[in-house]
Formats: C-alpha cells, structure tokens, sequence
C-alpha cells in the first residue's frame, strides 16, 4: 500500500514555487506565478534532487517530479542509490498506474462522447507520458472537435438571432389609413435599429475579446454578426481578417444556408425551480430561511419580469452569497494545511457553488479535486505499458 500524504504546511511555500501549484500559494498567502516561473522551478530541481527531495514529491502525489529528481540525483551522492531505487520500485510503478488509468479513462469517456472530459484525461495521461507527444495529440485531437461543436451551434443559433433582430427593421410600415410617417411607428423603427446598433458595437467588442483571449471560433462568430448587422465595414473586414488569419486551418466554418434543429435538453438541479411568477416576499421568506441560492434563482426571474426592487434585492443576496463563499474558502485552505484533503475539497466545492465565477475558487476545486483523485489511483500497484 502506497503512502501517501499531503505537504507539510511548513514547507507549502517552497513546494507551490516548485510544482507551480497557484492554490496552494494561496492557502499560503503567496502572490500570483511569474511567466519565468518553469525555470526557476528547473533551477530548483538540479538544486535539490535527491533521494529526500524525490520522496517528499512521491508522498505529495506528484510522480512526474519525484521521478525528475531521482532521475537528476548526482551519482556521487551518498542517497544515490536510495533515490534510483525508490524509483525502481515506487515511482515508476505509480506512475506507470497513473498513466493506465488516466489512459483509460480517456478512452472510455471518448466512447461514451462525453469528450469534455477525454480530453482533460488524455492531457493527464500527456503528463505522466514518457518518450513522445501521443497522448497530447491525442487531446489536440479532442480539442479540435469540440471546437468545432462550439462553432457549428454558436453560429448557427447566432444567425438566427441576427436574423430576427433584421427581420423586424421590415415591421413598422404603418397600415393603410395610417399616416405613412405615423410617429409611434416611426419610433418603433427607431428602436428597432438602435436594438441592430448596440447588437453590432456589442459583437464587435467580444470578437475582439475572444480573438485576444484565444478563442478565435468563438471570435469568428461574433465577427461574422458584425459584419452581418454593419454590413460594408471596412472594421469589420479587418476584423474578420486577423479573426480568419487565428483559426486552426482544419476548423470548418458552417454554411449560412444549412440549418438543423436544435433538441432542447432537459436539465435537473438540487434547487427547486422558480414558478412562473415571483413576488418579493416569496424571495425575502427564502433568504429568511437561509436558502440563498434559490433566493438568487427567484431574484433573477423577478427581475426579468420588471420587478422594482429586484435590483435591490439581488445586491442583498450576492453580498451574502459572496461572504459565504470567502467563508468556505478559508476553511478549505485551513482544512487543506492541515493535511485534511477530503474536508478542503468539501469546502472548496461549496464556495465554488455560491460563486462559480470566481476563478480562485474553481481553480482551486479542479487542483484539489484532482490530487484527491490522483492519491486515491495510487493505492494499489498495476502495470502499464511507456
């Protein structure tokens, strides 16, 4: 049976530098990485390789560094021998049941088409692959297909939006008896094109957006309903240019002229469901009885139906809701540095629920929630192939 055990919160500092482990900083009060932060941890490594280094990396679950210190131990050093027989005997067998795992895992999620998650595995397995670039062109593999899910229906439902906004600019010809410029028609228009207007500027700006933050599919879409709501741009052109220029070249971009139906999936949640129509007091007897998140629910749905105090109402509720989140945040980095992995993963997951659009506290779920399951593969040994 493998032993295994989480840092030690004394030395957690020295060990986020090393494995360049953002949430673990974190729960140290450390600051953001540095772009030459791979070679300092390179430098590090050719600095304190050795059998001790080795084992402490192999006991914190990361296989891939305790193998590069073993590895990188001077012959001249008296644990010499100790460091290449824990890697004869520990490492490489753990890793060697990393990689079956994670490989399978990848394989299987891949037939179920759940390919969100056969890509995640196969860059796992990329990690504790040894000899070439299979496995991450396996994901690069992966990756593509999604990308193209994502462009096929981002356009397709974007152009049926665009069309519909260009359609009602054809809606406002007063009827016969009318005078043919009848001022609340003619102030429908208007609306009309202010909606097409603020459309563009909007699909403008999130191009551009999407372009810089590397999402060139999604770009294009967006670039595309510029061009379609502000036709004869030469913004747009140029736009479309560099947005064509950052496209992976086996990217297909979908005809205008081919439509499929969209099915509409059904969702299931822990929360109960809105009703039609929400009052303010059903959402202030829910925050009154600590249900928060359903509060959020029905803040959200009142507001959509013109609700005058909803504004008021969600500032309340998100106050709240971010205040236990930071709440179980600082009990999972506690629980963590205590060496409790389970009670961290718990809390983290919790402040990740009340606030999924902090990126600390999903970060630190998804690193968390994978060293839990990287310790749980290594009970036990099995064979591998690489």
């Amino acid at each position: 049976m493998l032993q295994l055990k989480l840092p030690d919160p004394r030395k957690c500092r020295l060990f986020a530098m090393l494995i360049a482990l953002p949430w673990l900083m974190n729960g140290c009060g450390g600051g953001s990485l540095s772009k030459g932060l791979n070679n300092i941890q390179e430098q590090a490594m050719s600095a304190v390789s050795s059998y001790k280094s080795a084992k402490y990396y192999y006991e914190s679950g990361d296989i891939i560094l305790a193998r590069r210190a073993a590895l990188r131990t001077d012959p001249n050093r008296p644990d010499y021998a100790d460091a290449q027989a824990l890697l004869k005997e520990k490492i490489e067998p753990a890793r060697l049941k990393l990689l079956r795992h994670y490989r399978d895992s990848a394989e299987r999620a891949e037939r179920q088409g759940k390919l969100y998650l056969a890509k995640d595995f196969y860059l796992k397995t990329a990690a504790v692959w040894i000899g070439d670039d299979k496995m991450q062109k396996e994901a690069d593999r992966i990756d593509l297909i999604l990308r193209q899910k994502r462009l096929d229906a981002l356009a397709e439902q974007r152009r049926k939006e665009d069309a519909q906004l260009l359609e009602a600019l054809d809606r406002y010809d007063p009827p016969k008896g009318l005078d043919p410029q009848d001022t609340p028609f003619a102030r429908e228009l208007e609306r009309a094109q202010d909606r097409v207007l603020a459309r563009g500027r909007n699909a403008l700006n999130a191009a551009k957006r999407e372009l810089r933050e590397g999402h060139p599919e999604v770009a294009y879409v967006e670039a595309e309903s510029y061009q379609r709501l502000r036709p004869g741009s030469r913004l747009g052109d140029r736009l479309m240019q560099d947005v064509r220029e950052a496209l992976p070249k086996s990217l297909r971009i979908p005809s205008e002229a081919k439509s499929s139906r969209r099915t509409v999936r059904s969702t299931s949640s822990s929360r109960n469901k809105p009703p039609a129509n929400v009052t303010a007091e059903q959402i202030q007897q829910l925050m009154a009885e600590g249900k928060w998140l359903e509060a959020h629910d029905y803040a959200m749905m009142y507001r959509r139906d013109g609700g005058d105090d909803a504004d008021t109402l969600l500032q309340s509720i998100d106050k709240t809701l971010k205040k236990q989140a930071e709440e179980a945040f600082r009990t999972g980095q506690m629980a963590f540095q205590q060496e409790k992995l389970d009670t961290a993963v718990e809390a983290w997951t919790q402040a990740a629920l009340l606030q999924p659009e902090n990126r600390d506290y999903t970060d630190s779920l998804r690193r968390a929630t994978e060293l839990q399951e990287r310790f749980r593969i290594l009970q036990g040994n099995t064979n591998a192939d690489n």
